[in-house]
C-alpha cells in the first residue's frame, strides 16, 4: 500500500480522507430460468431479503451498520449486495477494494458467509423456476462497488487526476497500483462514463467508483450487468459440459460391423439432441430478451450509453458470441453423430444382405454340385 511520506508529499489538493458507501455485489449461478409472479410478474429482478448483518471487520477496522440485499434476477442468477460505509485515505479503500476477500461478516470470512447464503436463495428461487439445468457453477466472484458521498468530488477532472494511480487500482484491482508505468495506464485509461460536468462513473472488470445524483440507477445498472456477465459464464460453464458428454458419445459410437447396437445408440442420440433443444431455447430466450424487458434503460440516452459501456468492460457480447458458437457446436455433433449412425447402420444392413446373398447363391451352387454327382 502507497503510504505518502513527509519529506515526499503528495500533489496539492490531496484528499486524505473520503467518506463512501460500499456494495460488495457477489453473484452466483442458480443452474433455473426462473417467472416471476404477482406484482413482479414482467420485471426482470425480485428482491427477496433485506436485513441487517453482524458488523463487519477488514484488517483491523470494523464497519457497523451493515445491510444485506438479496435478489434473484429471471436469467438465473442470485445477486447478494453486502453494503456499508467506509471512510478513510484512497490509498485505504483501493486495498479494500483489492483485498475484499479478507473482508469479514462478524467472524465469517465473506465468501464463506456468501456461500452459507445460497442454499435459502436457491429454495426460494425454486418456486419460480420454469427450467433447471441441474448443472450449476459453484464459484463465487466479489465485485466492489464505491458512491463517494456527496462533497467528496468537487471537480471531476481534478479528482481524476490527483487519485489516477488509486482509482485504477480500485476498479482494475491491482494492489500495486502505485508502481504501475505510463504505459500501462495510457494502454487502459480510465474512462469517466459521467454524463454531467462533475459527475464520476468508473467501471472495470474488478470494481466500481461512482460519484453521481443518480448513483442508485448506475448501482442498479451495474448489478444487472455484473449479472448478466455472471449468467454468460454460466452457461459457458454448463456448455462445456455439454461438449464434453456429446465427445464422449461421440468416442463410443459402435463401429458399422456391430450393426444391432446402432438403433440402440440412434435413438440415445435423438433424446440427448432434444433435451439439449430445450436447453438451447431457454438459453437463446435469455441472451435475446433481458436488455429488452427494461424500457426504461432503451428509453433514456444517459442510461443507454452507461449500460452499453458497462457492458464492453464485462465482455458481454464477446461471451454471447462464445455461446452462441458452443450451441450451435454441440448441435451440429449431435445432428452429424444420428447422420453418422444411420448412414452406417443402412451400409451395414446392405452389407448383410449381400453377405446373405452371396451365401445363398454359394449354398445353392453347391447343392447343385451335389445333385449332378
Amino acid at each position: 500500500m502507497h503510504i505518502p511520506l513527509i519529506d515526499n508529499p503528495p500533489p496539492a489538493g490531496y484528499i486524505y480522507s473520503m467518506r463512501a458507501n460500499v456494495s460488495l455485489l457477489i453473484p452466483f449461478d442458480l443452474g433455473l430460468e426462473l417467472d416471476f409472479t404477482g406484482k413482479d410478474a414482467k420485471e426482470i429482478v425480485r428482491e427477496v431479503s433485506e436485513r441487517p448483518t453482524p458488523p463487519l471487520s477488514f484488517r483491523g477496522k470494523s464497519f457497523e451498520g451493515a445491510r444485506l440485499t438479496a435478489s434473484l434476477y429471471r436469467f438465473g442468477v442470485g445477486l447478494i449486495d453486502l453494503s456499508f460505509q467506509a471512510e478513510g485515505e484512497m490509498d485505504f479503500l483501493a486495498l479494500l477494494s483489492c483485498r475484499t476477500e479478507e473482508i469479514s461478516v462478524g467472524k465469517t470470512p465473506v465468501a464463506a458467509w456468501a456461500k452459507g447464503l445460497e442454499d435459502g436463495l436457491l429454495a426460494r428461487a425454486r418456486k419460480y423456476a420454469t427450467y433447471d439445468y441441474q448443472r450449476r457453477m459453484e464459484e463465487l466472484d466479489l465485485f466492489p462497488v464505491f458512491v463517494f458521498e456527496k462533497g467528496v468530488v468537487e471537480s471531476a477532472p481534478a479528482f481524476l487526476e490527483k487519485n489516477r494511480k488509486a482509482l485504477y487500482g480500485l476498479v482494475a484491482g491491482e494492489p500495486n497500483y502505485d508502481a504501475l508505468s505510463e504505459f500501462v495506464l495510457g494502454e487502459e485509461k480510465l474512462i469517466n462514463l459521467g454524463y454531467y460536468e462533475n459527475e464520476v462513473i468508473l467501471i472495470k472488470r474488478f470494481g466500481a467508483a461512482v460519484s453521481s445524483a443518480e448513483s442508485k440507477t448506475v448501482l442498479e445498472i451495474i448489478r444487472l450487468a455484473l449479472s448478466l456477465h455472471w449468467s454468460l459464464r454460466a452457461y459457458n460453464f454448463f456448455l462445456d459440459r455439454e461438449l464434453d458428454h456429446a465427445q464422449s458419445l461421440l468416442d463410443h459410437i459402435p463401429p458399422w460391423y456391430k450393426a444391432w447396437l446402432m438403433p440402440r445408440s440412434y435413438q440415445m442420440f435423438s433424446r440427448e439432441a432434444l433435451d439439449f433443444v430445450k436447453d438451447k431455447l431457454s438459453i437463446v430466450d435469455s441472451l435475446y430478451n433481458v436488455s429488452r424487458q427494461i424500457p426504461r434503460i432503451e428509453s433514456d440516452w444517459h442510461l443507454r450509453t452507461i449500460f452499453k459501456n458497462v457492458e464492453k468492460e464485462f465482455d458481454i457480447d464477446d461471451l454471447s458470441k462464445t455461446v452462441e458458437v458452443k450451441l450451435e457446436r454441440i448441435e451440429d455433433s449431435y445432428a452429424t453423430a444420428r447422420e453418422f449412425l444411420s448412414t452406417n447402420f443402412f451400409i451395414a444392413v446392405e452389407i448383410i444382405l449381400l453377405l446373405s446373398f452371396a451365401w445363398m447363391v454359394l449354398d445353392t451352387t453347391l447343392l447343385f454340385i451335389i445333385a449332378k454327382k
